[in-house]
């Protein structure tokens, strides 16, 4: 089983290829494959070590991996091989914070620790979400969209794999956006209004000012459509 093989690995992550080929057996993504809080280490460790910034923006994947597996995080083991103003550690820390604040921006599930961990690294860095570009050792710089985009693609990923292994359709094919339902919206709706509508609808993530957005004016149009006695008023009216 592929559960047996990874496993199996876990004394084999020392070397760069390694890490890698445990890293995509996980995203690949089969429930039968598991990951250990050992292999997570060296896997969070040799991202962070990386010259490649596609490798890079891959960290917070492996967080939200962690999360699901039930994972915890072990900030001894991750930090106490570097001294304290090692440029690997730094590069560490930062990926850790800006993981963490992505992962509240989108509402995911985040392991064990991780909070606790990146509560000292808040008052070294300060938020790094506001940033374009996240600034590493040696010079490398990997943009903050690129890792939100990952992060992104892979959780939509995993809701689109749970929604085939229980038989139930996405949102998206239980309401489709119809010339006649898209008629009707943009009678109450303007086209940035509308969009939102269907966003939330099909459980995609919204940036930040998307949200507030969303809640402050969206979702009380919604409300008042909702109210019965609205309801009411309308089929009465539409009626005569």
């Amino acid at each position: 089983m592929e559960t047996n093989a990874v496993h199996a690995s876990a004394g084999k992550t020392s070397g760069p290829d390694a890490v890698l080929r445990i890293l995509d057996s996980l995203l690949a993504d089969s429930s039968q494959k598991r990951l250990t809080g050992n292999q997570a280490t060296v896997i969070l460790d040799a991202l962070a070590s990386s010259n490649d910034p596609d490798l890079v923006v891959r960290f917070p994947v492996v967080l939200s991996i962690c999360a699901r597996n039930g994972v915890s995080l072990n900030s001894h083991a991750l930090f106490s091989k570097y001294w304290e103003s090692s440029p690997k550690k730094k590069n560490l820390e930062k990926l850790l914070l800006i993981s963490a604040e992505l992962f509240d921006l989108d509402g995911i599930e985040a392991p064990q620790n991780l909070k606790k961990i990146v509560r000292s690294l808040k008052a070294k860095y300060g938020s790094l979400q506001s940033t374009r570009l996240l600034s590493l050792s040696s010079g490398m710089t990997v943009a903050i969209k690129d890792i939100q985009n990952t992060l992104r693609d892979y959780t939509a990923k995993i809701k689109n794999a749970a929604s085939e292994s229980s038989g139930t359709k996405p949102k998206t094919d239980m309401l489709q956006r119809s010339t006649e339902l898209d008629a009707c919206l943009d009678r109450l709706f303007s086209p940035k209004q509308k969009d939102l509508v269907f966003k939330k609808l099909n459980s995609e993530s919204f940036t930040k000012t998307e949200r507030e957005y969303y809640s402050r004016v969206v979702r009380k149009k919604l409300k008042a459509i909702a109210n019965s006695q609205v309801g009411y008023i309308a089929n009465r009216l539409t009626q005569k």
